[in-house]
């Protein structure tokens, strides 16, 4: 069986780090907003609901990201009235670069 041989690292080198702390919320990986992802996700059909998506068949069947109308950085509540299926490519024009 074939050994890995072994990766360089030049002195002084540290792996990059996962998430800056500041952008990651642990809520969302609790199984109370797994749970009402799932429910924004059924409501929704599974599809974007952005009325200028560009995305064909409206990301259904590819990946989808749940939303916050309102950020709860700016005082958004985490209830399923305040959030909304987007296909990436709407996430990423709603917010731009965040970081």
């Amino acid at each position: 069986m074939p050994i890995k041989p072994p990766t360089f690292q030049p002195p002084g080198w540290m792996p990059a780090p996962n998430k800056r702390p500041e952008t990651h919320d642990p809520y969302y990986g609790t199984q109370a907003w797994k749970r009402m992802r799932g429910i924004v996700l059924k409501r929704d059909g599974y599809c974007c609901t952005a009325s200028d998506c560009s995305t064909p068949s409206r990301g259904l069947g590819g990946r989808l990201v749940v939303d916050h109308v309102v950020e709860r950085r700016d005082g958004g509540a985490d209830h399923v009235s305040n959030l909304r299926t987007l296909c990436p490519t709407c996430d990423n024009r709603r917010h731009g670069r965040r970081g």
